[in-house]
């Protein structure tokens, strides 16, 4: 056997050493710092009707879960054990968690889940949820509907949060009736990601 030209053979040694030095003095990769590409239009419009789906998801099971009242946004403890209807003046203090709220109207089950902080939903959340549930009333009530996931004016929106309580506190409403719209409302988000 003739001796191995070490320049030649890839597991030479001088080869092995020159080629570990070289790989040594290049500079490594700088990395990507840049801002990833903005969403387009319609995965920013499918990722909130996600969102408006989740918070309508989320009110359902606190109503289901809680309970439900009509005549004001929450019910608190009496000293007597029983409940009682609290006063407007009184509800803007109750919307925080961990108040002592017994259960909320369909609105008031809304604003305390946008103000929870352990909770995902937004305002703009609510305000979606408060446009899906508008439509889902009426087409409740036999009428013609908006496709889901249109965004309202908030004079419009203002409007439909005053019929909604209205409708919540209407005679003969249950809480039946509640997870019945919240269940409509669920329906239109899910039917308007579908057929984007």
């Amino acid at each position: 056997m003739a001796g191995i030209d070490p320049l030649l053979h890839p597991d030479s040694t001088l080869k092995g050493l020159l080629s570990r030095a070289w790989a040594s003095l290049r500079t490594p990769p700088v990395p990507d710092y840049s801002a990833p590409p903005k969403p387009e239009p319609r995965d920013m419009w499918l990722r909130q009707l996600d969102r408006v789906r989740d918070t309508l998801e989320q009110a359902r099971t606190v109503i289901a879960m809680d309970g439900w009242t009509t005549g004001g946004w929450f019910t608190v403890r009496r000293p007597d054990g029983g409940t009682r209807l609290c006063t407007t003046t009184e509800a803007f203090s109750l919307r925080q968690p961990g108040s002592e709220v017994v259960n909320g109207c369909l609105v008031g089950t809304l604003v305390r889940l946008a103000d929870d902080p352990d909770r995902v939903p937004t305002v703009r959340d609510v305000w979606g949820c408060v446009d899906e549930l508008y439509e889902a009333m009426h087409e409740r009530m036999g009428h013609t509907s908006l496709p889901g996931g249109q965004v309202q004016s908030i004079g419009e929106r203002r409007a439909r949060l005053r019929c909604l309580t209205a409708w919540n506190d209407a005679p003969g409403r249950t809480r039946e009736h509640v997870l019945d719209l919240l269940d409509r409302a669920i329906s239109r988000t899910i039917v308007a990601a579908c057929t984007a």
